[in-house]
C-alpha cells in the first residue's frame, strides 16, 4: 500500500513539474526549454543605430555617459530642452542599450510598433517569488495632458497563461506612475504622440542631454 501511495505522490509530483514547465511559471532544467518557455517571444525586432544617431542629430539630442552606462538598471538624468517634431522608428528605439541589456529581473526584451498599439515580449523574474518565463503583452500609451500619459494594456500573458486582470491593473498603475514621474523629472512636455506602424510620432520638447550613473544590475530605477 505504501509502495502505491509513494508511486502516486511521485506521479502527482511529476506531472506538477511537467504541467509548470510547459505552462512556463517557472524554470526546470532541460523541460522548460523542451517547450521554448525558456526564452522570449521573438517578435521580429530590429536594432538601427545608425537611424537613431540621425535622429538624434537632427535635433541635437546628446548622451555623453559611457555607453555602458545607458540600462534599464541604471539612473538617469536630463538637462535642456529642445523642439522635436517626427517619427522615431522602432529599429531607432531598438539599438538603445537600454532595451538590450539584461538585469537581475528583466532580459531578452523585444517589441513591435503598431497602428495604435506596442506589441512587447521580454524574459521576466518576478522579484520576491519564485516565478519566472517568457512574458508577451500589448498595450497602448496615450498623452493626456502636456505632462501625462496613461497606458492601457489589452493583454499580458505570463507563459502560456493569461495574467489575472487585478493583477494587470496593478502593472498598468506602476507603468503610469513611472512615465509620468520621468516625464516631469526630464522636463518633456507633449503636444501630441501617436503610435504608427513601425514607429513613433512625438511632437513636443525633448531632453537635450541624457547623462545616466554606471548601473545597478539588481535594481530598475
Amino acid at each position: 500500500m505504501l509502495r502505491r501511495v509513494l508511486i502516486v505522490i511521485a506521479g502527482v509530483v511529476v506531472a506538477a513539474v511537467v504541467a509548470i514547465s510547459w505552462l512556463g511559471l517557472a524554470q526546470v532544467p532541460v523541460l522548460s526549454a523542451a517547450f521554448g518557455m525558456d526564452r522570449a517571444r521573438d517578435l521580429g525586432m530590429q536594432s538601427d543605430r545608425a537611424s537613431f544617431e540621425s535622429f538624434a542629430g537632427q535635433y541635437g539630442i546628446t548622451r555623453p555617459s559611457p555607453v555602458e552606462n545607458y540600462t534599464l538598471s541604471s539612473k538617469h538624468h536630463w538637462s535642456g530642452s529642445v523642439e522635436v517634431d517626427g517619427n522615431l522608428g522602432e529599429a531607432a528605439l531598438g539599438s538603445l542599450r537600454e532595451f538590450t541589456t539584461a538585469n537581475s529581473h528583466v532580459s531578452q526584451i523585444q517589441f513591435r510598433i503598431h497602428d495604435g498599439y506596442v506589441e512587447m515580449a521580454a524574459f521576466v523574474n518576478v522579484p520576491g517569488y519564485p516565478i519566472s518565463g517568457p512574458v508577451y503583452g500589448q498595450f497602448s500609451i496615450a498623452r493626456t495632458s502636456s505632462k501625462t500619459v496613461a497606458v492601457d494594456i489589452t493583454q499580458l500573458d505570463l507563459g502560456r497563461v493569461g495574467v489575472p486582470g487585478n493583477v494587470v491593473d496593478q502593472v498598468q498603475t506602476t507603468l503610469d506612475g513611472y512615465l509620468n514621474k520621468t516625464i516631469i523629472e526630464a522636463g518633456i512636455t507633449i503636444e501630441s504622440l501617436e503610435l504608427q506602424e513601425g514607429a513613433i510620432y512625438f511632437k513636443g520638447t525633448w531632453p537635450k542631454t541624457i547623462t545616466a550613473d554606471a548601473p545597478n544590475p539588481n535594481d530598475i530605477p
